[in-house]
C-alpha cells in the first residue's frame, strides 16, 4: 500500500520566474517519499518558466503525474514548444453576443472576486488588530508611534492649509448670495455645518487618500517586490498582523487630532472672511454659530472621518499586499489605492447622507 501512494503538489496560482525554483523542490522533495501527481488546476498566471517546469516535469522522471492541464496552459506550452501558433492558440469562432457575453461575465466574476478578497483582508485586519490590542504581541515595538508620527503630525500641514483655503472659498461664496437678503450674519450657520459635518470629513479622508493611502501601498507593494513579506512568512510572522494592525491604530488616534486642528481652522477661516469683509464681530460670528452648530455635529464629523481613514488603510493593504512581482506593479497599485480610495469615501459619504438627512 505505501508503493502506491502518491504525494499530490498543488501548484500556486501564479507561476512565473520567481515562483518555479520554490515549486520545482516542492516536487523534489514529494519525490523521496514515492510518486507524486503535480496539480496544475489553481494556475491562472504564467511565463514560459511555469511552462519550461509543464515540460520538464512531463518527461524528467516516470513517477511524476501532471494533472488538471487547463485548455489555455496546453495551446501555451505547444506555441512554446515551437508549434504552429494559429493551431496552438486557436481561439474558437464565436458569434458577437458570445464574446460581448463571455466578456462581460469574466469581468462580473473577477470584481466579485476582487470584492471577497477586500472583504476577507477587511475581517482579518478587524481580528488581528483586536488580538494585538488584547495581548500587544505580533507587532515590532514602536511602531504604532512610528505610524501615528507620519499619519497624524506629517498629515497636518497640509490638512490645516486646504481646509483653510476652503473655509474661505465658502464664506465668500455663501456672502455674496446672502448679501441680497441682508442675511449676511448666517455665514456662521453655513459655515460651521458645513465645515463639521461634510467638509473637513471628505477633504481629510481625501487627503489621508493621496498621502497616506499611497505612501502605506507603495510601501507594502515594494515589500512584497523585494520578498520581505516572503521572509517575514518564512519566519512564522503574519503579515496581515505585523504591517497592518500597527497603521490602522495609528491612522484612529490620528483622526480625531486631526478632525479637531482642521474644524478650528475651517472655522477660522470664516470668521476672518466675516470679520474683513463682512464686518461681523468674531463674538458676534461664534455666538451666531452655536445655535445651529451642536457637539453631536463634531461627533458626527469625527465618526465619519474615522470611517474614511480606516476604508483608505484598508484599500492600501489590500492593493499593496495583492501586487505582482515588478517595478510596474508598484507604481500601478499606488494609483489604485488613491483612485479606490476616494471612490470610496465618497460612496460611503452618500451612504451617511442618505442615512442622516
Amino acid at each position: 500500500m505505501e508503493e502506491n501512494r502518491k504525494t499530490v503538489i498543488a501548484m500556486p496560482r501564479r507561476l512565473r520566474i520567481h515562483d518555479v525554483p520554490g515549486a520545482f523542490r516542492a516536487v523534489q522533495s514529494g519525490l523521496r517519499e514515492g510518486a507524486v501527481t503535480v496539480d496544475f488546476q489553481a494556475v491562472d498566471e504564467f511565463d514560459t518558466s511555469g511552462l519550461a517546469l509543464l515540460h520538464h516535469l512531463r518527461g524528467c522522471d516516470p513517477r511524476i503525474e501532471v494533472a488538471n492541464i487547463g485548455d489555455r496552459l496546453e495551446a501555451a506550452l505547444g506555441a512554446f514548444l515551437g508549434g504552429e501558433a494559429p493551431a496552438a492558440c486557436e481561439v474558437p469562432s464565436l458569434g458577437f453576443p458570445i464574446r460581448v457575453f463571455h466578456s462581460l461575465s469574466d469581468r462580473f466574476l473577477g470584481m466579485l472576486a476582487r470584492v471577497r478578497n477586500f472583504l476577507v483582508l477587511f475581517g482579518d485586519e478587524i481580528y488581528y488588530t483586536f488580538g494585538y490590542l488584547k495581548g500587544r504581541r505580533g507587532v515590532y515595538p514602536g511602531e504604532v508611534w512610528n505610524q501615528l508620527f507620519f499619519m497624524g503630525y506629517k498629515s497636518f500641514p497640509i490638512t490645516c492649509v486646504l481646509i483653510f483655503l476652503v473655509g474661505v472659498t465658502i464664506a465668500l461664496m455663501s456672502a455674496q448670495q446672502l448679501k441680497l437678503y441682508g442675511a449676511t450674519i448666517y455665514v456662521a450657520d453655513l459655515v460651521g455645518l458645513s465645515m463639521l459635518r461634510e467638509l473637513v470629513p471628505l477633504m481629510t479622508g481625501i487627503i489621508l487618500a493621496g498621502k497616506v493611502g499611497a505612501a502605506v501601498a507603495a510601501e507594502l507593494s515594494t515589500m512584497i517586490v523585494l520578498e520581505e513579506v516572503d521572509a517575514l512568512k518564512t519566519m512564522g510572522v503574519v503579515p496581515e498582523k505585523y504591517l497592518m494592525a500597527p497603521r490602522l491604530v495609528a491612522i484612529t488616534l490620528a483622526v480625531p487630532l486631526l478632525v479637531a486642528m482642521a474644524d478650528a481652522v475651517g472655522i477660522g477661516a470664516g470668521v476672518l472672511v466675516g470679520r474683513f469683509s463682512l464686518n461681523i464681530l468674531p463674538s458676534a460670528f461664534v455666538r451666531e454659530m452655536l445655535t445651529t452648530v451642536g457637539l453631536g455635529d463634531f461627533l458626527l464629523g469625527l465618526a465619519k472621518t474615522l470611517v474614511f481613514g480606516w476604508v483608505v488603510i484598508l484599500a492600501s493593504g489590500y492593493k499593496g499586499l495583492s501586487v505582482g512581482r515588478s517595478a510596474g506593479e508598484v507604481g500601478r497599485a499606488t494609483t489604485e489605492t488613491v483612485v479606490l480610495s476616494v471612490a470610496l469615501i465618497i460612496g460611503i459619504d452618500c451612504i451617511f447622507a442618505f442615512i442622516i438627512y
